[in-house]
């Protein structure tokens, strides 16, 4: 059994210095993904993604952004979009799959831009981001089927890509798409995934429900440590009320392995390192924090980032905030470690940046 915090110290990360909070609370109670009408939702959400992508601007020179499309197990295809330097550095690129996020219910290739651009520059990586099937149209498992068809498209395809895995085989991913992390690092292990994955990034997954069946899978040891779903309950951004309406229409079986890695056989055991980010006023935030507590649990080697008193995604709703500024900073050490790679903090700062839409 780990030693890590306890839930005192757990509850503390809700809170943190009076300016934050009243910034914080100025962003008023509703959601950033409403998914009352969940089509107006995912609109909503490609608008917003198409913004940061405009406001980011064309890419550098000594990058090369290309979009194609892949094939599914049920012979549909979706598009890619791939994000790689014009020069590979020598000894080739690593390859990071990045899934983005969105609820199950939106997202696109371009969500992931500011990260994928950021990752490229500075590691010389090839980073593929993926897309899925929606929900509700497609609820679970259709959106994970995809998913590890992909990855295990891009690892077969890996040279075409001009990706070197032996430098770095890492799979990333946010919110929804950090659940798809979680899931499929299991599954990678079980099927023998070739390349294997020698890395992951997990930014504030999703890995319970409040359903008993869903809470009967948290380990009786640390049955204690969950409760960031009572404690914070209403909160900017991503409430109680908006995740059950995302889940109804995600409808996973909260029993299955495809959910959520709490229900695989040999569970953690034999993962790669870890880099996990959690944000403290976040209802999903003991979900990341158990995950990384049984990797540790497991001989897993971890790196875990914790934002006191902030919301699930700030640094997009709040980009100008210094916390949002060294949130994304913090992703490019995190993959510095990850990759055993070094990066300066003024390089990590300058690459790393999620824009302010006016």
């Amino acid at each position: 059994m780990s030693h890590g915090p306890d839930a005192d110290d757990i509850a503390a990360l809700a809170f943190t210095n009076d300016r934050t909070t009243e910034i914080v609370d100025n962003l008023g109670p509703g959601d950033l993904l409403d998914p009352s009408d969940y089509l107006l939702a995912r609109e909503k959400a490609e608008a917003f993604e198409r913004a940061v992508l405009d406001r980011l601007g064309p890419a550098e020179p000594e990058l090369l952004e290309v979009e194609q499309s892949i094939p599914m197990r049920d012979g549909h295809e979706h598009p890619i979009r791939i994000t790689k330097p014009a020069h590979a550095p020598e000894g080739g690129s690593p390859l990071i799959i990045c899934f983005h996020g969105g609820g199950f219910i939106s997202g696109t290739i371009y969500n992931v831009a500011p990260y994928a651009r950021g990752l490229a520059k500075l590691f010389g990586a090839v980073v593929v981001a993926p897309t899925y099937c929606l929900a509700p149209e497609n609820p679970f498992p259709q959106g994970v089927h995809d998913a590890w068809d992909a990855v295990r498209w891009i690892a077969s395809h890996a040279s075409s890509l001009s990706a070197t895995p032996s430098q770095g085989f890492i799979l990333s991913g946010g919110s929804a798409g950090a659940n798809f992390v979680c899931v499929l690092a299991e599954l990678a292990k079980t099927e023998q995934l070739e390349p294997p994955l020698t890395g992951l990034w997990s930014c504030v997954p999703v890995l319970f429900t409040e359903d008993e069946e869903s809470r009967k899978s948290i380990p009786k040891q640390y049955e204690h440590l969950w409760f960031s779903r009572q404690q914070i309950d209403k909160t900017p951004i991503l409430s109680n009320e908006t995740a059950r309406a995302l889940l109804q229409y995600y409808r996973p079986d909260v029993r299955s392995s495809l959910w959520s890695p709490f229900n695989a056989t040999s569970a953690f055991e034999g993962l790669p390192r870890t880099f996990i980010q959690v944000c403290g006023r976040d209802i999903i935030r003991d979900d990341g924090l158990m995950y990384e507590r049984m990797l540790m649990d497991h001989g897993c080697n971890t790196r875990l980032n914790v934002y006191a008193g902030l919301p699930h995604f700030f640094w997009g709703a709040l980009p100008q905030h210094e916390e949002s500024r060294r949130f994304m900073a913090d992703i490019a050490h995190g993959f510095a470690w990850l990759l055993n790679q070094k990066v300066d903090v003024a390089h990590a700062e300058k690459a790393m940046v999620f824009p302010r839409l006016e």
